[in-house]
């Protein structure tokens, strides 16, 4: 049986969340009190329905309390039904809630009333936009602990041809590469290769390092490309 996700508040955020998940394989709930971005979205997702979020009564009549995972999604002109839909939510006994904060106190306070997981995407994206201008070497750029991260890095011209242990880029550069995101024979969809023979595969024209190491060693490492 699919795992059973429901996306509440359609906006450009929460839609986005219930699309990828369906396409993604779950089963996927969309609920709004919009009746048009309800119907927007009804062909995508598993199920779609108008709700008023805010009622106890109308969550209970939809089953909410036997789905495994709930986003609350609820946007930032509605910050008070947020705030009461986690709640509820959390009286229901719902198992896992991921709500979407706007501010810090959004939310300290969604935490207080239920919330198992707060994400704030306009301040992950901020931070995300921080990092690529502050190093424009490299891509994608994962935080994982205090001055430690994983990034992406287009392979530099002067690895082409080479393998790790021509390079040495342990030694060098101090950072592990820990696999490759690769052109495929079409070359256009990337498939992550995560077993590099350090002797024997060479860096491919295209290639995207994935990298794993101090931020100011990547920092370095990212001036090569």
């Amino acid at each position: 049986m699919k795992r059973q996700i429901a996306v509440i508040g359609l906006g450009m955020f929460g839609r986005e969340v219930a699309v990828s998940l369906a396409n993604m394989g779950f089963s996927v709930m969309a609920i709004d009190s919009d009746a048009e971005l309800v119907e927007a979205i009804k062909d995508d997702v598993t199920q779609a329905i108008i709700l008023d979020t805010t009622n106890e009564h109308a969550l209970l009549d939809a089953k909410i309390d036997e789905i495994e995972v709930v986003v609350n999604a609820i946007g930032t002109r509605h910050i008070e039904n947020s705030i009461l839909t986690t709640a509820l939510l959390h009286q229901l006994g719902v198992a896992h809630i991921v709500a979407r904060a706007t501010t810090p106190l959004h939310a300290r306070i969604l935490r207080q009333v239920g919330a198992h997981e707060v994400i704030n995407p306009e301040e992950d994206m901020a931070r995300k936009l921080a990092h690529q201008l502050a190093r424009p070497g490299l891509r994608e750029i994962l935080p994982l602990a205090e001055g430690v991260s994983v990034a992406e890095l287009p392979v530099p011209a002067s690895f082409v041809g080479k393998t790790i242990a021509q390079i040495e880029v342990r030694k060098q550069y101090r950072v592990n590469i820990i696999g490759v995101q690769r052109l495929g024979t079409d070359g256009e969809k990337r498939h992550m290769v995560l077993s590099l023979s350090p002797t024997d595969d060479a860096f491919r024209q295209g290639d995207l390092l994935v990298l794993i190491g101090r931020d100011q060693d990547l920092d370095r490492l990212g001036e090569l490309a």
